[in-house]
C-alpha cells in the first residue's frame, strides 16, 4: 500500500467527517470513480485472495441443481412470440 502525508492532498471537511463516521467515501473522475477513500479500521487486512479455492468452488457446483432439458424449447419459444431478433443484440440502439 502506498502512503502519502496529509499535506501532500487536501481532503474536504466533510469527506474526512464521513470518513471517521467509517463511510466509504468513492471520489470520482470524468463521472468515473477513480478511488475510494475508506477508514483504516474497516480495511481488510487478510492476505488470503478473495473468494473460494477451486475445490470448495467445484463442490458447490456438483450440489447445484441439474440443468433443465427443456430450457432450449422454452426460449425458441419465446422468440417464436417476439418476432424478429438483432443480428447483434448488444449493438448500440
Amino acid at each position: 500500500m502506498a502512503t502519502i502525508k496529509a499535506e501532500e492532498v487536501r481532503i474536504p471537511r466533510r469527506v474526512r467527517e464521513a470518513v471517521a463516521r467509517h463511510e466509504d467515501v468513492v471520489v470520482v473522475n470524468r463521472e468515473r470513480p477513480a478511488y475510494v477513500i475508506v477508514h483504516p479500521d474497516d480495511r481488510q487486512t487478510t492476505t488470503s485472495p478473495r473468494g473460494r479455492c477451486l475445490r470448495d468452488a467445484l463442490a458447490l457446483l456438483a450440489r447445484a441443481a441439474p440443468p433443465d432439458p427443456e430450457f432450449a424449447e422454452d426460449m425458441e419459444a419465446i422468440l417464436d412470440t417476439v418476432g424478429p431478433t438483432p443480428t447483434d443484440p448488444w449493438a448500440r440502439s
